[in-house]
């Protein structure tokens, strides 16, 4: 009796061994497709290297993103582009949408016109954190933006780096914003860079 379970055992384990056999060839196999495959990704990332632009330091690269929307100027190509270059950057690939969303300095310019709503006003007030602002006053259509926009920056004044005024600006004739503008002036004189008036 003994000898008939013992006779099964062993065939049980015979089965195991060559199933074992047939794993570890399987395993070779897999290890060999893998070695060739990364063999062939070293030598693609050989012929086509990393852009110099993506080796650059996060804060080279923002200084240069930077640079690509200051060149921007008060009017409506500012207004269109400046939101439209960001989202095209961001666009690029993660890295870049990283840079621009972590650099307080790309959202320092802000400007109080008819393309820019309050929510995208606000949105520039707390992505640039404590970087000073710069804040230029063009021509709005729609009434009810003035105060809304203004409550957002007028919150923190100690951030206000410039402040340029198209003389197009439909608030120009408006007192109580002037008023508001001479007295923030006055209290912070050596905060302020030279008040620019543009046609």
């Amino acid at each position: 009796m003994w000898q008939a379970e013992l006779d099964q055992l062993r065939a049980e384990l015979g089965k195991l061994w060559k199933r074992e056999r047939e794993l570890l060839r399987e395993l070779f196999d897999v290890r060999a497709a893998a070695e060739i495959r990364k063999r062939k990704i070293f030598d693609i990332s050989k012929v086509q290297p990393v852009a110099v632009i993506n080796r650059l330091p996060v804060e080279v690269f923002s200084r240069i993103l930077h640079f690509a929307l200051s060149i921007a100027h008060c009017g409506e190509w500012f207004v269109v582009v400046v939101g439209l270059q960001k989202r095209q950057f961001m666009a690029v690939s993660r890295r870049w949408r990283d840079v621009v969303l972590n650099s307080p300095s790309l959202w320092s310019v802000i400007c109080l016109c008819s393309g820019w709503r309050a929510p995208f006003v606000e949105m520039h007030v707390t992505r640039s954190r404590e970087h000073p602002l710069d804040i230029t006053f063009g021509d709005w259509d729609d009434p009810g933006l003035p105060d809304a926009a203004l409550r957002s920056i007028f919150r923190c004044t100690h951030r206000w780096r410039s402040i340029n005024i198209c003389a197009c600006a439909s608030f120009v004739d408006c007192g109580d914003i002037l008023g508001d503008l001479r007295s923030i002036i006055t209290i912070f004189p050596r905060q302020l860079a030279p008040l620019s008036l543009n046609n």
